[in-house]
Protein backbone atom coordinates (compact mmCIF):
# COMPACT_ATOMS: atom_id res chain seq x y z
CA UNK A 1 0.00 0.00 0.00
CA UNK A 2 1.58 3.37 -0.98
CA UNK A 3 2.08 6.21 2.04
CA UNK A 4 0.84 9.16 1.85
CA UNK A 5 3.26 12.05 1.06
CA UNK A 6 3.36 15.68 2.02
CA UNK A 7 2.86 18.05 -0.62
CA UNK A 8 2.94 21.95 -1.02
CA UNK A 9 0.89 23.47 -3.34
CA UNK A 10 1.51 26.91 -5.03
CA UNK A 11 -2.38 28.39 -4.35
CA UNK A 12 -0.23 32.06 -4.88
CA UNK A 13 0.39 31.23 -8.02
CA UNK A 14 -2.95 29.50 -9.20
CA UNK A 15 -4.93 32.43 -8.40
CA UNK A 16 -3.09 34.40 -10.85
CA UNK A 17 -4.90 32.56 -13.85
CA UNK A 18 -7.96 32.18 -11.42
CA UNK A 19 -6.80 28.30 -11.23
CA UNK A 20 -9.60 27.28 -8.17
CA UNK A 21 -7.96 27.09 -5.18
CA UNK A 22 -11.05 26.75 -2.82
CA UNK A 23 -10.57 22.74 -2.92
CA UNK A 24 -7.69 23.60 -0.69
CA UNK A 25 -9.76 25.39 2.01
CA UNK A 26 -8.96 24.27 5.53
CA UNK A 27 -5.21 23.24 4.44
CA UNK A 28 -2.61 24.06 6.96
CA UNK A 29 -0.58 26.69 5.63
CA UNK A 30 2.46 29.52 7.30
CA UNK A 31 0.99 32.96 7.17
CA UNK A 32 3.37 35.95 7.53
CA UNK A 33 1.45 39.33 7.36
CA UNK A 34 2.06 43.09 8.07
CA UNK A 35 0.29 44.66 11.31
CA UNK A 36 -2.04 46.09 9.27
CA UNK A 37 -3.03 42.55 7.99
CA UNK A 38 -3.46 43.64 4.28
CA UNK A 39 -1.25 41.08 2.35
CA UNK A 40 -0.65 37.70 3.14
CA UNK A 41 2.88 35.63 2.82
CA UNK A 42 4.06 32.04 3.54
CA UNK A 43 7.48 33.09 2.92
CA UNK A 44 9.37 35.08 4.87
CA UNK A 45 12.05 36.07 2.61
CA UNK A 46 9.49 36.55 -0.21
CA UNK A 47 10.84 40.43 -2.28
CA UNK A 48 6.98 41.36 -2.44
CA UNK A 49 7.16 41.72 0.88
CA UNK A 50 7.80 44.88 2.29
CA UNK A 51 10.49 44.79 4.95
CA UNK A 52 10.60 48.14 6.72
CA UNK A 53 7.87 46.95 9.44
CA UNK A 54 7.43 43.91 12.00
CA UNK A 55 5.52 40.97 11.36
CA UNK A 56 3.02 38.49 12.64
CA UNK A 57 3.88 34.88 11.64
CA UNK A 58 1.99 32.09 12.68
CA UNK A 59 -0.09 28.75 11.32
CA UNK A 60 -2.93 29.23 9.86
CA UNK A 61 -5.71 27.32 7.95
CA UNK A 62 -6.50 28.50 4.28
CA UNK A 63 -9.80 30.09 3.92
CA UNK A 64 -11.56 32.48 1.71
CA UNK A 65 -10.25 35.54 3.68
CA UNK A 66 -6.52 34.39 2.96
CA UNK A 67 -7.16 33.83 -0.80
CA UNK A 68 -8.69 37.21 -1.40
CA UNK A 69 -5.09 38.67 0.15
CA UNK A 70 -2.26 36.36 -0.66
CA UNK A 71 0.63 36.98 -2.34
CA UNK A 72 1.87 34.39 -5.29
CA UNK A 73 4.83 32.98 -2.83
CA UNK A 74 1.63 31.51 -0.92
CA UNK A 75 1.52 27.66 -0.49
CA UNK A 76 -0.48 25.11 1.46
CA UNK A 77 0.06 21.80 2.81
CA UNK A 78 -1.53 18.53 1.98
CA UNK A 79 -1.16 15.14 1.42
CA UNK A 80 -1.76 12.65 -1.29
CA UNK A 81 -0.78 9.34 -2.84
CA UNK A 82 2.12 10.99 -5.03
CA UNK A 83 4.14 14.46 -4.35
CA UNK A 84 3.30 15.22 -8.31
CA UNK A 85 0.30 18.07 -7.90
CA UNK A 86 2.48 20.60 -6.93
CA UNK A 87 4.35 20.33 -9.77
CA UNK A 88 2.08 20.04 -12.21
CA UNK A 89 0.91 23.38 -10.50
CA UNK A 90 4.38 24.64 -11.96
CA UNK A 91 3.89 23.74 -15.17
CA UNK A 92 0.09 24.81 -15.58
CA UNK A 93 1.37 28.19 -14.44
CA UNK A 94 4.28 28.38 -17.15
CA UNK A 95 2.10 27.29 -19.97
CA UNK A 96 -0.43 29.95 -18.58
CA UNK A 97 2.49 32.87 -18.48
CA UNK A 98 3.54 31.86 -21.83
CA UNK A 99 0.01 31.87 -23.39
CA UNK A 100 -0.46 35.39 -21.61
CA UNK A 101 3.02 36.66 -23.30
CA UNK A 102 1.34 34.95 -26.61
CA UNK A 103 -1.92 37.23 -26.20
CA UNK A 104 0.48 40.39 -25.63
CA UNK A 105 2.14 39.48 -29.00
CA UNK A 106 -1.53 38.76 -30.80
CA UNK A 107 -2.53 42.65 -29.29
CA UNK A 108 1.00 44.18 -30.99
CA UNK A 109 -0.07 42.32 -33.96
CA UNK A 110 -3.45 44.22 -33.96
CA UNK A 111 -1.80 47.78 -33.53
CA UNK A 112 -2.07 49.79 -37.77
CA UNK A 113 1.92 50.70 -37.64
CA UNK A 114 2.64 46.89 -36.33
CA UNK A 115 5.20 45.23 -39.50
CA UNK A 116 6.68 41.72 -38.42
CA UNK A 117 10.00 41.63 -38.53
CA UNK A 118 11.17 37.68 -38.75
CA UNK A 119 14.69 38.78 -39.71
CA UNK A 120 14.73 41.22 -36.92
CA UNK A 121 16.66 40.05 -33.51
CA UNK A 122 13.88 39.80 -31.49
CA UNK A 123 12.11 36.79 -33.58
CA UNK A 124 12.50 33.79 -31.97
CA UNK A 125 12.74 31.36 -34.13
CA UNK A 126 12.50 28.38 -31.91
CA UNK A 127 9.87 29.58 -29.65
CA UNK A 128 7.53 26.51 -31.00
CA UNK A 129 9.26 24.24 -29.19
CA UNK A 130 9.33 25.92 -26.24
CA UNK A 131 5.68 25.87 -26.12
CA UNK A 132 4.90 22.65 -27.71
CA UNK A 133 7.29 21.29 -25.04
CA UNK A 134 5.51 23.05 -21.94
CA UNK A 135 2.34 21.85 -23.69
CA UNK A 136 2.81 18.58 -23.61
CA UNK A 137 4.81 18.32 -20.25
CA UNK A 138 1.87 20.00 -18.65
CA UNK A 139 -1.08 17.71 -20.70
CA UNK A 140 0.69 14.81 -19.70
CA UNK A 141 0.99 15.63 -16.11
CA UNK A 142 -2.62 16.74 -15.71
CA UNK A 143 -3.92 13.13 -16.64
CA UNK A 144 -3.72 12.11 -13.03
CA UNK A 145 -5.47 15.03 -11.89
CA UNK A 146 -9.08 14.97 -13.42
CA UNK A 147 -10.37 18.09 -11.63
CA UNK A 148 -7.43 20.18 -13.05
CA UNK A 149 -7.39 18.49 -16.42
CA UNK A 150 -10.96 19.62 -16.91
CA UNK A 151 -10.42 23.11 -15.88
CA UNK A 152 -6.99 23.50 -17.98
CA UNK A 153 -9.00 21.77 -21.09
CA UNK A 154 -9.34 25.98 -22.59
CA UNK A 155 -5.88 26.38 -21.75
CA UNK A 156 -4.50 23.43 -23.31
CA UNK A 157 -6.88 24.71 -26.93
CA UNK A 158 -5.22 28.02 -26.71
CA UNK A 159 -1.61 26.67 -26.67
CA UNK A 160 -2.10 24.25 -29.15
CA UNK A 161 -3.36 26.80 -31.25
CA UNK A 162 -0.74 29.18 -30.68
CA UNK A 163 2.22 26.24 -31.13
CA UNK A 164 0.03 25.77 -34.95
CA UNK A 165 0.34 29.67 -35.34
CA UNK A 166 4.35 29.61 -34.66
CA UNK A 167 5.07 26.66 -36.73
CA UNK A 168 2.80 28.61 -39.41
CA UNK A 169 4.85 31.56 -39.14
CA UNK A 170 8.46 29.61 -39.04
CA UNK A 171 7.25 27.86 -42.10
CA UNK A 172 6.61 30.70 -44.47
CA UNK A 173 9.69 31.78 -44.13
CA UNK A 174 12.13 28.58 -44.61
CA UNK A 175 13.67 28.62 -47.69
CA UNK A 176 13.59 24.96 -48.93
CA UNK A 177 15.88 25.46 -51.68
CA UNK A 178 18.78 25.90 -49.22
CA UNK A 179 17.51 22.91 -46.80
CA UNK A 180 17.77 20.69 -49.92
CA UNK A 181 21.38 22.06 -50.89
CA UNK A 182 22.20 21.40 -47.34
CA UNK A 183 21.01 17.67 -47.41
CA UNK A 184 22.22 16.90 -50.81
CA UNK A 185 25.85 18.32 -48.83
CA UNK A 186 25.17 16.44 -46.03
CA UNK A 187 24.85 12.93 -48.06
CA UNK A 188 28.11 13.73 -50.16
CA UNK A 189 30.11 14.66 -47.86
CA UNK A 190 28.99 10.93 -46.38
CA UNK A 191 27.72 13.20 -43.11
CA UNK A 192 24.83 10.13 -42.47
CA UNK A 193 28.06 7.10 -41.97
CA UNK A 194 28.83 9.21 -38.53
CA UNK A 195 27.81 7.20 -35.99
CA UNK A 196 25.64 6.76 -33.43
CA UNK A 197 27.63 7.40 -30.72
CA UNK A 198 28.33 11.17 -31.73
CA UNK A 199 24.84 12.07 -32.28
CA UNK A 200 23.84 11.07 -28.67
CA UNK A 201 26.51 12.49 -27.31
CA UNK A 202 25.69 15.99 -28.39
CA UNK A 203 21.87 14.92 -27.96
CA UNK A 204 22.50 14.49 -24.54
CA UNK A 205 24.97 17.78 -23.97
CA UNK A 206 24.13 20.10 -21.05
CA UNK A 207 25.78 23.20 -22.59
CA UNK A 208 22.76 25.26 -24.91
CA UNK A 209 25.80 27.48 -26.60
CA UNK A 210 27.17 24.35 -28.28
CA UNK A 211 25.33 24.54 -31.57
CA UNK A 212 28.15 22.53 -33.55
CA UNK A 213 25.66 19.26 -33.87
CA UNK A 214 27.23 17.05 -36.71
CA UNK A 215 25.08 18.43 -39.42
CA UNK A 216 25.72 22.07 -38.54
CA UNK A 217 28.48 22.74 -40.88
CA UNK A 218 26.51 21.69 -43.89
CA UNK A 219 23.23 23.85 -42.55
CA UNK A 220 24.50 26.79 -40.30
CA UNK A 221 22.72 29.73 -38.91
CA UNK A 222 23.01 31.77 -41.95
CA UNK A 223 21.02 29.66 -43.92
CA UNK A 224 17.84 30.29 -41.69
CA UNK A 225 18.36 33.87 -42.34
CA UNK A 226 17.80 33.73 -46.29
CA UNK A 227 14.24 35.27 -47.03
CA UNK A 228 13.17 34.41 -50.66
CA UNK A 229 10.58 33.23 -52.44
CA UNK A 230 9.40 29.24 -51.36
CA UNK A 231 11.35 26.95 -53.62
CA UNK A 232 9.07 24.97 -56.12
CA UNK A 233 12.18 22.92 -57.58
CA UNK A 234 11.25 20.17 -55.75
CA UNK A 235 7.92 20.52 -55.51
CA UNK A 236 6.43 17.96 -57.81
CA UNK A 237 8.86 15.11 -56.83
CA UNK A 238 6.80 12.33 -54.86
CA UNK A 239 6.79 12.86 -51.13
CA UNK A 240 7.68 10.41 -48.60
CA UNK A 241 5.69 10.04 -45.18
CA UNK A 242 7.29 10.24 -41.97
CA UNK A 243 5.98 10.79 -38.41
CA UNK A 244 8.20 11.96 -35.74
CA UNK A 245 8.06 11.94 -32.23
CA UNK A 246 9.67 15.25 -31.07
CA UNK A 247 11.53 14.89 -28.17
CA UNK A 248 11.45 17.37 -25.11
CA UNK A 249 13.67 20.12 -24.72
CA UNK A 250 16.57 19.73 -22.33
CA UNK A 251 17.88 21.62 -19.40
CA UNK A 252 21.45 22.66 -18.08
CA UNK A 253 22.67 21.70 -15.08
CA UNK A 254 20.62 25.11 -13.71
CA UNK A 255 17.96 23.94 -15.72
CA UNK A 256 17.69 28.09 -16.58
CA UNK A 257 18.36 27.52 -19.92
CA UNK A 258 16.80 25.24 -22.95
CA UNK A 259 18.83 22.62 -24.38
CA UNK A 260 17.69 21.56 -28.09
CA UNK A 261 18.31 18.09 -29.14
CA UNK A 262 17.55 18.10 -32.61
CA UNK A 263 19.57 20.01 -34.68
CA UNK A 264 18.86 22.98 -36.53
CA UNK A 265 18.52 20.94 -39.94
CA UNK A 266 16.45 18.61 -38.03
CA UNK A 267 14.17 21.62 -36.42
CA UNK A 268 14.40 22.86 -39.83
CA UNK A 269 13.27 19.96 -41.99
CA UNK A 270 10.07 19.04 -39.48
CA UNK A 271 9.04 22.83 -39.58
CA UNK A 272 9.30 22.84 -43.51
CA UNK A 273 7.14 19.55 -44.57
CA UNK A 274 4.69 19.60 -41.57
CA UNK A 275 1.05 18.26 -42.50
CA UNK A 276 -0.22 17.73 -39.58
CA UNK A 277 0.52 17.30 -35.88
CA UNK A 278 -0.54 16.10 -32.66
CA UNK A 279 1.31 18.73 -30.33
CA UNK A 280 -0.05 17.19 -26.85
CA UNK A 281 1.70 13.72 -27.87
CA UNK A 282 4.46 15.42 -29.81
CA UNK A 283 3.90 13.85 -32.88
CA UNK A 284 4.48 15.35 -36.09
CA UNK A 285 3.70 14.11 -39.68
CA UNK A 286 5.61 15.73 -42.66
CA UNK A 287 5.43 15.07 -46.33
CA UNK A 288 8.45 15.44 -47.38
CA UNK A 289 10.88 15.22 -50.65
CA UNK A 290 12.64 11.96 -50.24
CA UNK A 291 16.52 12.72 -49.98
CA UNK A 292 14.88 15.02 -46.79
CA UNK A 293 12.81 12.44 -45.24
CA UNK A 294 16.05 9.39 -46.12
CA UNK A 295 18.11 11.67 -43.69
CA UNK A 296 15.89 12.09 -41.04
CA UNK A 297 15.39 8.24 -40.97
CA UNK A 298 19.06 7.76 -41.33
CA UNK A 299 19.68 5.24 -37.98
CA UNK A 300 22.70 7.42 -36.94
CA UNK A 301 20.68 10.20 -35.83
CA UNK A 302 19.06 7.96 -33.27
CA UNK A 303 15.19 10.10 -34.13
CA UNK A 304 11.92 8.74 -32.67
CA UNK A 305 10.58 8.23 -35.93
CA UNK A 306 7.96 6.31 -38.10
CA UNK A 307 7.99 5.91 -41.58
CA UNK A 308 4.53 5.36 -43.60
CA UNK A 309 5.00 2.78 -46.63
CA UNK A 310 2.07 3.29 -48.20
CA UNK A 311 1.79 6.77 -47.81
CA UNK A 312 -1.40 8.81 -45.94
CA UNK A 313 -3.69 7.66 -44.02
CA UNK A 314 -1.02 5.56 -41.54
CA UNK A 315 -1.39 6.36 -37.70
CA UNK A 316 2.23 7.32 -36.42
CA UNK A 317 3.12 4.75 -33.80
CA UNK A 318 1.29 4.99 -29.78
CA UNK A 319 3.04 6.74 -27.32
CA UNK A 320 4.60 4.71 -24.70
CA UNK A 321 3.01 6.20 -22.03
CA UNK A 322 -0.52 5.23 -23.62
Amino acid sequence: MQSALADSIPVGLMSRYNIPVDRFYGRQMDVVTRPDRTHVHSDRRCGARPSARPREARRARFDADIASRMCGCCRVETVTADNSLSDVLVDLVSLCELLAEEAEEAESREEPAYVPDFLGPNFNWDHWRTLQTELSQTAHGLQAHPWLHDWARSTLERAVACVERRCREQQSIIETALLHQATVELQQVGATTQSARIWQEWRQRQDSTDSTSPDYAAYALSARLQLSDRDTAHAGAESVEVSVRLPPLGSDPDACTAVEPLSLWETTAIVAYTTSADWIRGIVTLAAPPIIAQELLNPARALDIFHHPSGAGRKPPPSPAQ
